[in-house]
């Protein structure tokens, strides 16, 4: 073993649990998840989009898939990773009132963001990481706040920036770094982009600057398909690109006023985000009742209103406290402002009813799972969670949707069935083989390695026993001068 056993060992080791690491890494199913926000279903048809195109000629698109209401960012996003309606996990707004904890949520409040009680169910990245796999999230709704005592492995903090390629390029390669780590390699990844609807807020859907930023979101695309391809990760990555909503246009002359209808101090919370408001009356049931009748009959034409017992089913938005008493949902196209002072005009909006075309959101996937050129019918966004928890070879947490729902876009091999529970059975029953196998070899080289240590250790203590010893003598002369120990060989 030489002078130093411990070095070689501890370098034959490391070079073995590299070695085991990367070939388990290497059949190890691996999802990347990326969100263009505000991506409307049609804006692939605005401009050419080569590299979408790439996904979708090596792939699968669907025609539209269809958002959960209300069709608003925060919820939404969540709804994707937990598969749950936003009755179902709890977050039915950017902004809303819990009554049970007497607190406001709210997207720009730090507080109630990274706090873990405001988020129900169980997001991809915890199903995932209880189950044994390993998360980075480069932005996305709850992933800083801790849920069922879990945070991704990896995980940015959210910053406000301006949007640049060199930044966008800058977040690509960061989650290729997270997919290509040889010691700490991440079977899952969510990568978040602001864009297109930051500018289609500012300039509304159908403007210039909503084309060229859709030329943007293709061009890091490509980006991340060359990147994808230089490091090795085609055969083994798959790639799922959507958003969590649309946009449609908006005109100053189609809002109403609440001050102009109702005693606003009648109400003990009165959250207002344009194109719906939630209203929270005072105690009091004749005042529920005076508010309810006020409002329904503003502008009934353009104007829903709702008890909260009365939303219909079909919209998954009733069985949650948080929902207020009062529902206010403007038709798509109209605002409702709180006072004449309220100045947040945009010319483009979302969060109007989820049945509406320009709140479909776009879909496209590729990879070793998927069918090739394949157009599917469109399906609903509570669905994505049970294709990722297939896609990683995970068992997904209570949910709203159905893998049934979205098989079509696997290809063949890849569609549950007997023969393909056997043969996932089969990789599992290999992989668990091999790391046992491996194991084996690890104690057993350790008990190798202690056996070499413990003689080692024996022979020094015989050695230094010999050379503690006083003087030594030649059995010819007595008289002769001693020999130090250091003397021998």
């Amino acid at each position: 073993m030489g002078r130093n056993p411990q070095i070689f060992v501890k370098t034959f080791l490391y070079a073995i649990l590299i070695i085991f690491q990367l070939a388990v890494c290497e059949h190890t199913p691996k999802l990347l998840l990326i969100s263009f926000d505000g991506f409307r279903w049609d804006y692939l048809s605005k401009t050419d989009t080569p590299n979408f195109d790439r996904i979708t000629n090596n792939g699968v698109r669907a025609k539209w898939i269809k958002d959960s209401f209300t069709s608003l960012t925060f919820p939404n996003h969540y709804t994707i990773a937990t598969g749950l309606y936003e009755e179902s996990h709890g977050i039915v707004a950017n902004i809303f009132y819990d009554p049970v904890f007497n607190e406001t949520f709210q997207i720009g409040n730090e507080t109630t963001v990274l706090d873990g009680k405001f988020w129900g169910g169980e997001p991809i990245w915890v199903t995932n990481q209880l189950q044994g796999g390993r998360t980075g999230v480069y932005y996305w709704p709850g992933s800083e706040a801790e849920i069922k005592g879990v945070r991704p492995n990896i995980y940015e903090k959210y910053i406000k920036q301006e949007v640049s390629m060199a930044l966008w390029r800058n977040r690509t390669d960061t989650v290729i770094e997270w997919l290509t780590d040889p010691e700490n390699v991440v079977d899952l990844a969510l990568l978040y982009f602001k864009e297109p609807d930051h500018t289609g807020h500012i300039y509304g859907p159908e403007s210039p600057e909503v084309v060229q930023m859709i030329q943007q979101c293709d061009n890091i695309t490509g980006y991340i398909l060359d990147q994808i391809e230089e490091h090795g990760l085609s055969n083994l990555l798959n790639i799922i690109i959507t958003s969590d909503h649309g946009m449609t246009g908006m005109n100053r002359s189609r809002f109403i006023t609440l001050d102009d209808h109702i005693d606003t101090h009648q109400t003990k919370h009165l959250i207002n985000y344009i194109v719906g408001t939630s209203v929270w009356p005072k105690s009091g049931e004749n005042i529920t009742e005076e508010l309810y009748k006020n409002l329904s009959s503003i502008d009934p034409e353009h104007v829903q209103v709702w008890m909260k017992k009365d939303i219909p089913p079909e919209y998954h938005y009733a069985n949650n406290r948080r929902i207020a008493p009062i529902l206010m949902s403007a038709n798509e196209g109209w605002g409702i402002k709180e006072n004449w002072n309220d100045t947040h005009y945009l010319l483009g909006r979302h969060g109007f009813n989820n049945s509406k075309m320009d709140m479909h959101p776009f879909f496209v996937a590729t990879g070793p799972v998927f069918k090739k050129g394949f157009i599917s019918e469109p399906f609903e966004n509570v669905n994505i969670y049970s294709l990722m928890c297939h896609i990683l070879g995970i068992n997904p947490a209570p949910n709203n949707g159905s893998l049934d729902a979205v098989k079509q876009l696997l290809a063949d091999e890849y569609i549950p069935d007997e023969e393909y529970k056997y043969t996932q059975l089969q990789f599992t029953i290999a992989k668990w083989a091999g790391i046992c196998f491996g194991a084996i070899i690890v104690i057993v080289l350790l008990i190798y390695v202690i056996k070499e240590l413990k003689m080692n250790s024996q022979m020094r203590k015989e050695v230094s026993g010999f050379s503690n010893s006083n003087l030594t003598y030649s059995e010819r002369d007595e008289n002769r001068e001693p020999l130090l120990s250091t003397d021998f060989p």
